[in-house]
């Protein structure tokens, strides 16, 4: 009896494990749009296609630390500097003279996605 007992046991958890393994799986790492890693080397200037949130990031200490201090909107037809970054709280960096300029205190992330602007020239 206690034989029985325990290939009914071994049964029930084969099964159990076999029937919960396929609804387990593996983690996923995310990884950006394969669009915006042809942007990772330089600089580009570029026209503005479509309106786009700007957050401006105030740095801490550390680059968990890093927080957003305010957000603007880069309009149709302004021409900035952009390049991708992808971490620490940054997407897109821009820069512009005259109202995107980075500090050392703060920098500015823009939300581009894909077809949002044309690119006019590239620097590295």
């Amino acid at each position: 009896m206690k034989k029985v007992k325990t290939i009914a046991l071994i049964a029930t958890t084969v099964l159990g494990i076999s029937a919960f393994t396929p609804l387990v799986e593996p983690a996923q790492t995310a990884q950006a749009a394969s669009w915006r890693m042809k942007y990772r080397s330089g600089w580009y200037k570029v026209r503005v296609k479509k309106n786009t949130k700007v957050d401006r990031i105030k740095f801490g200490q550390a680059s968990y630390q890093n927080h957003v201090a305010g957000s603007y909107t880069v309009h149709k037809g302004s021409v900035v500097t952009i390049g991708y970054y992808g971490r620490d709280s940054f997407d897109w960096l821009i820069e512009s003279p005259h109202k995107y300029k980075s500090t050392h205190k703060y920098a500015y992330s823009a939300h581009f996605k894909k077809g949002s602007f044309k690119v006019l020239s590239h620097t590295n």
